[in-house]
């Protein structure tokens, strides 16, 4: 797919204003490049960025190319735009559906004009590593030439379905996110890392705590759920970090292992490990004492992508997109009646 003149030439403004209207924090960046049909015979060249916005929600901002050369009238449409996503996945490989609008340039061999791109599609990602993924995404667009809305279509108006390849990379420290799962503020982990200093190990199976070796007695013998817990909640309002493991920022598996951490009970780094420690409990309310790993799945088969501490009175603390946060397992509130939803099982490190 030939790159055209114009592209270079819109590129240095839009891409010199991408960073503004960007966080500051690292965020997955996106690269996606196709063709938009129907007629229109463009090619398409899209620089995004995502990150975590709520629940399954996933966000961003970019830039947008279009050139088109349709029996040699030649258009362009040259914009940043904004993006949401809901459930674009964080592992593995997954669906997700999209919508987005881009304000810009519209352009053909006599005139200018002020557009608006509309567009909603979804998309097919694959993400073999935190930091790294491939994908297709499918979109109708509409060209809204003067903007008058996509609800207000006006004779003339270029639309059609875009079809591309895209790839993305995460940098940075960042919550993004998705996600997958989710969210990617659920999960949100790089892998296992070792806890500083000895403490006892939990093994990454079923059934109870293996007992501390003879020289981490001391260490282990005052541990209790309740000191557990005591620290979690100390860390009340501390950001999220993806990766996070430490006082300056926590991912969701971060803040729980941190807690028990220091109490001397090692636990593994990841929530999907940490939800093979210690011994299952069922899930319900009635069975939970505080100190028990609550686990979290973003849908129906993707695994364990989030984890918090229960605290006691239908709370639990956990690490979300918006840092170290209390929330309810209470479905007459919004926030708890997504929790409970997504809750698939719990473990309890302390007997």
């Amino acid at each position: 797919m030939p790159l055209r003149t114009e592209l270079f030439g819109a590129l240095p403004l839009p891409l010199a204003l991408l960073p503004a209207a960007l966080p500051a924090q690292g965020r997955d960046w996106e690269l996606h490049l196709g063709r938009w049909y129907n007629g229109n015979r463009a090619d398409v060249y899209e620089f995004r960025t995502s990150s975590r916005l709520a629940g399954p929600l996933t966000h961003g901002f970019g830039v947008a190319i279009l050139v088109s050369d349709t029996l040699g009238r030649r258009r362009a449409f040259y914009g940043m735009g904004y993006e949401i996503q809901s459930w674009r996945s964080r592992s593995g490989f997954a669906p997700y559906a999209l919508a987005g609008l881009a304000l810009g340039l519209s352009t053909d061999t006599s005139t200018q004009q002020f557009a608006a791109q509309w567009s909603v599609g979804g998309g097919l990602e694959w993400r073999p590593f935190s930091r790294f993924a491939v994908g297709a995404e499918a979109r109708y667009r509409l060209e809204d030439r003067g903007p008058r809305g996509f609800w207000k279509r006006a004779t003339g108006d270029r639309n059609g379905v875009s079809v591309v390849l895209g790839a993305t990379v995460g940098l940075g420290k960042g919550a993004g996110g998705s996600g997958r799962q989710r969210a990617r503020g659920e999960s949100g982990e790089r892998g296992e890392r070792s806890e500083r200093g000895s403490g006892r190990a939990i093994p990454a199976s079923g059934g109870a705590p293996l007992p501390p070796p003879p020289s981490d007695a001391a260490a282990t013998a005052t541990a209790n759920a309740t000191d557990v817990v005591e620290t979690a909640v100390e860390s009340l309002g501390i950001p999220y970090a993806w990766g996070g493991t430490a006082e300056n920022g926590f991912d969701c598996s971060g803040l729980i292992q941190y807690a028990y951490g220091q109490h001397g009970i090692r636990l593994p780094r990841v929530s999907r490990d940490q939800a093979k420690a210690g011994a299952e409990v069922a899930p319900v309310v009635e069975a939970l004492r505080p100190g028990d790993i609550l686990l979290f799945s973003a849908r129906a088969g993707a695994g364990v992508t989030h984890v918090g501490l229960y605290v006691g009175g239908l709370k639990f603390i956990h690490s979300s997109n918006t840092g170290v946060k209390l929330s309810l397992l209470d479905s007459h509130d919004p926030e708890g009646a997504y929790w409970l939803d997504r809750w698939v099982g719990v473990r309890r490190i302390l007997p």
